[in-house]
């Protein structure tokens, strides 16, 4: 993910978006280092003061956490703990499953019609899944790469198309589902920083589907930086 977008307010939407792909993927040392570092409570600050979105609890959840480890590798081993138990695997089944078919109201197996759908999104912009294992296309990190694939080409190319599919995508597809998968996360409540990062997913969610909604009923965005 590499962007040339030098505005802040709009370089904040993509690195949320970059630090989420992060986590969703599995965590990575590197996220851990910006655990501990700093790194990531500033995100969350940022998030919370541009958003408007209450992040206090969330905030102070992340400072206790960086202060909770020795080191950034103490961090990765219990962050990849939660995140089997929560995502992939756990005796009690999974909590939390990371592909929009498993949200659908009608029919929550895996390779739902959600996969198709963003097959045909991702092809028709030219693109291609390149992943080491076979992950169905409605992964929420693929969904969360494309959205910052329109957003970025959007921002850097001056396309209100790529923009307007952004926000419509976040509010017509994603918004319904993610709500769900972060409530699952937030009830289960084994694993602070999940439910840390399901807040911040949350928020630029609802964020870009607010604009999506504004867009629909007046033809004008309500973020207008969005543009």
């Amino acid at each position: 993910m590499q962007t040339i977008c030098t505005d802040p307010k709009r370089t904040l939407y993509l690195d949320v978006l970059k630090t989420l792909c992060r986590i969703f993927w599995g965590p990575d040392i590197e996220l851990c280092q910006d655990i501990m570092d700093g790194n990531f409570l500033k995100l969350l600050q940022d998030v919370s003061g541009f958003f408007g979105t209450d992040m206090t609890c969330a905030t102070k959840a992340a400072a206790q956490l960086a202060g909770e480890y020795e080191d950034a590798e103490a961090i990765s081993a219990a962050l990849s703990d939660g995140y089997i138990s929560l995502f992939v695997n756990d005796i009690n089944g999974i909590s939390a499953p990371l592909y929009h078919s498993c949200y659908l109201a009608s029919d929550s197996r895996l390779m739902g019609p959600p996969v198709m759908d963003m097959i045909n999104r991702i092809e028709r912009h030219g693109l291609s899944i390149s992943l080491p294992g076979n992950e169905p296309a409605d992964h929420l990190c693929i969904e969360l790469e494309y959205l910052y694939y329109l957003l970025d080409v959007g921002w850097s190319e001056s396309s209100s198309n790529h923009i307007q599919e952004a926000v419509h995508f976040a509010g017509d597809s994603m918004a319904g589902w993610v709500c769900r998968f972060c409530e699952k996360i937030t009830a289960d409540g084994r694993f602070p920083f999940y439910t840390i990062s399901a807040q911040l997913l949350c928020s630029i969610v609802r964020n870009l589907s607010e604009s999506a909604g504004y867009l629909k009923n007046t033809g004008r965005p309500c973020h207008e930086h969005l543009y």
